[in-house]
């Protein structure tokens, strides 16, 4: 599945699909109530996009829907970094792979750690 990357409100309204496993527009509505006003037809319409992107799933219960996750955060996460990898190393070549590897400099102590063994797991030709 091709990652889609979400604006600001659909990943805050996915956070809270992923936490809930199943909710309602209004569940939503009164999570987001205490940072945000915004109005339940925003969030209606939000759900009707992540829907439309195939992240959520939806049955309907009497005049509102309920919405579930397709898939876990973790596979969304991984699909949409491998989806960014892919068209960043395609339209920049060698030059992205050498930016990324000086980036990994900037990374915190543990953090780089854990991204240098990741690499050594991953790496198929040892």
């Amino acid at each position: 599945m091709k990652a889609k990357s979400l604006g600001e409100l659909e990943q805050q309204i996915m956070d809270i699909v992923w936490e809930y496993k199943h909710c309602s527009a209004r569940d939503i509505l009164n999570r987001l109530e205490t940072e945000k006003k915004l109005a339940y037809t925003t969030i209606a319409t939000i759900l009707h996009r992540l829907h439309g992107k195939g992240l959520v799933e939806r049955k309907g219960d009497g005049l509102a829907y309920i919405y579930s996750p397709k898939l876990t955060k973790e596979s969304y996460s991984k699909n949409l970094a491998q989806s960014f990898l892919k068209k960043f190393i395609h339209s920049f070549g060698d030059v992205a792979i050498a930016s990324f590897a000086a980036s990994i400099d900037r990374l915190p102590k543990g953090k780089r750690e854990y991204f240098l063994t990741l690499l050594e797991k991953y790496d198929k030709t040892k």
